[in-house]
């Protein structure tokens, strides 16, 4: 699902090109898919590509939908959340996946509790974050690499994010940018290329919970990516780098799992990312303000290494 505009907002599908509820629900049934009463754009329908689904029976799922994801990774998808589960990592089970009207669909199970709120930083939120990350150790499938995605981001930007073009035109983050490029010139070489799952949006707004605890991690898509999990860590270490304590505990993890220059490059690649989207989407929203504020505490203490 889409995350919320207090933590991350990226929608990283191209939605111009998946097709709106009716006109997808009308596909399914045609073409034999699931068996769904209605559709329902989640989060209000800010995603395009997210759909609460209501079967016959009443049950409630997720259906997903993709222009660029194919049949063979929604399956290794299906694959993956189930390796996670054995290892007590909260992954929606995919119950089916197929073609309709261009697109890939995949349905989801609808994971209990509800996203984690911008706030005070509850006690268990990094053992579970830090639990979480080991259990995606070893489980990549080399399909797609997560160090080939942060040199393409840092050099030249992303498909539709990312984008060099946003921070270049403002005065007041061209220096955030040219931190981000001086970051790329001495980092990315030292990128390690282990075997790890990377859920790639690792920020709160992709954790439930019900409680003490995370119930659900979502926004897992295929392909699915394979790296270094201590991205993961910088993911979550940029959105909470104004929280001192928990920001030296999510540091100190990443710095035992990968290198300095490796870590850099990741927060480079986050403030980047988060501050194009920010600009480009939300140019008056408070949490913009509030991302611009935590990419500057991140390009100081980037702009510090010699």
């Amino acid at each position: 699902m889409a995350a919320r505009p207090g933590w991350c907002d990226h929608q990283w599908m191209s939605q111009a090109r998946v097709p709106g509820s009716g006109r997808l629900l009308a596909a399914l049934r045609q073409q034999g898919g699931p068996d769904l009463a209605a559709l329902v754009p989640a989060d209000g329908g800010e995603s395009a590509s997210t759909f609460l689904a209501t079967g016959r029976d009443g049950t409630v799922s997720v259906l997903k939908t993709s222009p660029e994801a194919g049949s063979d990774s929604v399956g290794r998808l299906g694959e993956l959340a189930a390796r996670l589960r054995r290892r007590g990592y909260p992954a929606a089970r995919v119950l089916a996946c197929g073609h309709a009207d261009g697109t890939v669909f995949w349905l989801q199970e609808r994971l209990p509790g509800t996203v984690l709120e911008r706030g005070p930083v509850p006690g268990w939120l990094v053992p579970e974050v830090l639990r979480l990350n080991d259990a995606q150790a070893g489980l990549g499938d080399g399909t797609r690499r997560l160090s080939d995605l942060i040199a393409v981001t840092l050099t030249t930007g992303g498909d539709g994010y990312c984008v060099h073009a946003t921070l270049q035109a403002r005065p007041d983050t061209r220096d955030l940018l040219a931190v981000v490029r001086r970051t790329a010139g001495r980092c990315l070489a030292e990128v390690p290329e282990p075997d790890d799952f990377v859920h790639y949006d690792f920020t709160p707004a992709n954790l439930l919970t019900d409680g003490p605890g995370i119930s659900g991690v979502i926004d897992i898509n295929p392909p699915a990516l394979t790296g270094d999990r201590a991205f993961d860590l910088a993911t979550m270490l940029f959105y909470l780098y104004d929280h001192d304590s928990t920001r030296d505990r999510l540091r100190r993890r990443a710095l035992e799992l990968t290198s300095h220059a490796a870590l850099d490059a990741y927060l480079a690649h986050m403030l980047l990312r988060q501050v194009d989207w920010s600009l480009r989407h939300h140019p008056q929203a408070a949490s913009t303000r509030h991302h611009l504020h935590l990419a500057r505490l991140v390009a100081a203490d980037l702009a510090r290494r010699p």
